[in-house]
C-alpha cells in the first residue's frame, strides 16, 4: 500500500507540471503576466511531489525484505564479516524489529551465523571473515610472514606454500 501511494503521488505530479508549463507559456505573452505566477506555482507543486514520490519509492526499494537481506551482507562485508542489529538499524534507519527479522532470515538460510558476545548478539557472516595467510614449510613445519621475501625454507631448502589461516 505503501508503494501504490508513492507511485500516485509520483504521477499526480506530471498534469501539475504539464499544466504549469502551459500556463508559462501562455504568461509569455504581452499582458498576460499573471499567468506567470500560476504556472511557476505549478510548476513547483509538480516537481515537489515528483520528487517526493520518487524518494519514498527509492526508500521502500532500499528497505525491501530481498534488498535488505543483500543490504546487510555487502554491510557485514565493509565491517569486517560481522554485523549487529544496532549497526544495521542505523545504516538503513529501519526498525530494531525489521533489522532482528532480516539477520535471523540470514541465520536461517545459513548465509549467517548468530554468537553472544558479553552483552550483545553479533551476526557473523560465513565467508567474509578476513583470512591471515602464512607461508609454511611442507617437510619442516617453519612457519614465515607474508611479508617475507623468501621462497625457500632457510632451515631446509624447501619451496615454501603459501596457506591461508
Amino acid at each position: 500500500m505503501k508503494k501504490l501511494g508513492a507511485s500516485i503521488v509520483a504521477f499526480l505530479s506530471v498534469p501539475l507540471f504539464v499544466i504549469g508549463l502551459q500556463f508559462l507559456i501562455a504568461g509569455a505573452e504581452p499582458g498576460k503576466s499573471s499567468r506567470l505566477l500560476v504556472g511557476v506555482v505549478l510548476v513547483a507543486a509538480g516537481l515537489f511531489l515528483l520528487l517526493l514520490g520518487l524518494r519514498r519509492l527509492r526508500r521502500l526499494a532500499l528497505i525491501a525484505p530481498a534488498a535488505l537481506k543483500t543490504n546487510a551482507v555487502a554491510l557485514a562485508r565493509r565491517l569486517g564479516g560481522e554485523l549487529t542489529v544496532a549497526q544495521l538499524r542505523a545504516e538503513y534507519r529501519i526498525s530494531n524489529e525489521l533489522a532482528s527479522d532480516t539477520l535471523e532470515e540470514l541465520v536461517a538460510k545459513g548465509t549467517a551465523t548468530r554468537e553472544q558476545r558479553e552483552d550483545r548478539v553479533v551476526y557473523v557472516v560465513s565467508g567474509l571473515a578476513p583470512s591471515l595467510s602464512e607461508k609454511v614449510c611442507p617437510y619442516c613445519g617453519t612457519e614465515l610472514p607474508v611479508r617475507t621475501a623468501l621462497r625457500k625454507c632457510p632451515n631446509c631448502g624447501a619451496q615454501l606454500d603459501l596457506k591461508k589461516t
